[in-house]
């Protein structure tokens, strides 16, 4: 099903200068499959069938591709023309037909309280201005619609000893210009595309600030494990939330579900 876009995806979006060009091409096959798991995450907050949905970044349409499959009507926004084609492309080897754009995060072209859920997964590192991304996802969530929010921690001690998406020490935790100058001219990668990677409890305060409600994250993950583990100590549910809580913060990978009030 994905014959003809990983054709393209070679021929215009790898770089065959790229140190880690077969890394990500392996990333990339897996890309559908992987997706489909987080669709059906975000299917545990929403149902996902007949509603109105906004993947931004949605990179290669990968995670709109598989809500679509599952009934949402999908609009995928990302910043290249190059990858909303391959968006459609790959789409199109799926038999659905999810709706691309090109779009920035910070700038939605769309009204308020447009859509049901936005989703907006493995992203939040790579816009120019996360705060406004957020700001402009609150603005065209309906009320009560849902966020699925993904991203990497930029105070895990994980990522800091290899980041995410060059595997470099240290990458993680420096400012763009930095980390650019690093990666490219030290390190001889072709481009630095991540911005500054996000704190998760900083972007729950954004959250709480733009009027959604936080109603999953890291801190209920470690509640359910509690509940499964020791059903007997319920009263102390409570040292599992705190460190779930710092999880948010500090854990390699942070996600937030969030409702708009």
């Amino acid at each position: 099903m994905d014959e003809e876009f990983l054709r393209y995806w070679a021929r215009e979006l790898l770089d065959p200068a790229d140190p880690q060009r077969e890394r990500w091409a392996a990333l990339e096959r897996a890309q559908v499959a992987r997706n489909e798991g987080i669709a059906g995450e975000v299917g545990r907050f929403v149902a996902l069938r007949g509603r109105r949905v906004l993947d931004v970044g949605c990179q290669t349409g990968a995670l709109a591709i598989a809500m679509a499959g599952r009934g949402a009507d999908v609009t995928g926004v990302d910043v290249e023309e190059k990858l909303v084609e391959g968006a459609r492309i790959r789409a199109r080897g799926h038999g659905v037909a999810p709706s691309f754009r090109v779009a920035v995060a910070e700038a939605l072209p769309f009204a308020d309280a447009s859509f049901d859920a936005v989703t907006f997964v493995d992203v939040i590192e790579h816009v120019a201005d996360a705060r406004a991304a957020v700001r402009e996802i609150a603005r065209v969530l309906r009320p009560g619609g849902t966020l699925y929010l993904f991203g990497p921690n930029r105070l895990s001690p994980a990522l800091a000893l290899s980041d995410p998406h060059y595997q470099l020490a240290g990458v993680s935790v420096l400012p763009h210009w930095l980390g650019e100058l690093y990666v490219t001219r030290a390190r001889g990668f072709p481009r630095y595309d991540v911005g500054v990677l996000p704190v998760g409890g900083v972007v729950e305060r954004w959250l709480a600030a733009d009027g959604l409600r936080v109603i999953d994250s890291a801190r209920d993950d470690a509640e359910r494990w509690w509940d499964a583990r020791a059903p007997g100590l319920r009263g102390l549910r409570r040292v599992a939330r705190w460190w779930g809580a710092a999880r948010v913060s500090v854990a390699p990978l942070f996600r937030l579900v969030a409702r708009r009030v």
